[in-house]
């Protein structure tokens, strides 16, 4: 279980850096000669995180049933990115993503009750 907790705070980590990293200085050039891609290093961390999350995903998912790997690190990457969202980037949540929220939570604690892998 810490590894799937690591790799929830990992992606929802890299998602946000990659969003704040896409609302600043990207460009791609095209010419005679090729291309050239400019990127910020906030949006190239936050690919390298989600990179490295991707990587803790195939190592945790090797010791869990994936029919609770999958749900279970979804809606928990829903709530933690919820969260990074309003405290991070100022977005505002709706009553209606709070109480998708709380399903989400009440569902994942249902999963995980008397569960044996």
């Amino acid at each position: 279980m810490p590894g799937l907790i690591i790799y929830v705070i990992l992606s929802a980590m890299g998602l946000t850096l990659i969003k704040i990293g896409t609302g600043q200085d990207i460009s791609l050039f095209l010419n005679a000669k090729g291309f050239s891609l400019r990127l910020n290093w906030i949006l190239v961390i936050g690919m390298l995180v989600y990179i490295i999350s991707f990587l803790t995903s195939m190592l945790v998912m090797k010791n869990m049933n994936l029919s609770i790997f999958y749900p279970v690190s979804a809606g928990l990457i829903y709530i933690v990115i919820c969260g990074l969202s309003y405290f991070v980037l100022r977005e505002k949540i709706s009553i209606n993503q709070w109480i998708g929220m709380s399903v989400i939570l009440v569902g994942i604690i249902i999963m995980n009750l008397g569960k044996n892998g």
